[in-house]
């Protein structure tokens, strides 16, 4: 049983990193009910591991990695592969937007994901690129040029200066 500073504990870490968690979810399975059931296991995985974490760095970086892979085991499922995907866009209450954010939106919901991780860690939620670079075990360059590529693609597919 957790005691109330446990509790409190993992509140405000849940609080602090939910959206996070959820975004980069949905980034991969491209529905917001699915992306929350992976968020929602993320947080009890922890929750019943009792893990503890030195600092604020090393659980986004731990929720993040445990995140990643529950998608990639999600998207193996056998029963996602026989039903039909849902798009994200059509999920999302966008109709005030102006059409070039929804344009550069379902660009980066298209781009792969070596591509679309970063530029989400990085411009999505704000992350520095050290930051990002740590969280995804890659070198600070690779993230740089992956975010580039990133831009360049949603630039050659909307139009847009702007990603």
């Amino acid at each position: 049983m957790q005691t109330a500073e446990q509790n409190d504990a993992f509140s405000a870490l849940y609080r602090q990193h939910i959206q996070t968690v959820y975004n980069i979810a949905l980034s991969y399975l491209k529905n917001p009910a699915e992306a929350e059931d992976v968020a929602s296991d993320v947080f009890v995985q922890l929750l019943e591991s009792g893990m503890t974490f030195a600092d604020d760095t090393q659980a986004r970086a731990w929720l993040i990695t445990v995140t990643r892979n529950r998608c990639k085991n999600h998207l193996k499922h056998w029963l996602r592969r026989r039903r039909a995907s849902e798009e994200v866009m059509e999920q999302i209450p966008v109709e005030s937007a102006a059409p070039e954010l929804r344009q550069v939106m379902e660009a980066v919901c298209r781009l792969p994901e070596r591509y679309r991780l970063p530029l989400m860690l990085f411009a999505v939620e704000g992350y520095s690129v050290r930051e990002t670079a740590e969280i995804l075990h890659l070198n600070e360059s690779t993230v740089r040029t992956r975010i580039a590529r990133a831009r360049e693609i949603i630039r050659k597919e909307t139009g847009v200066d702007e990603a």
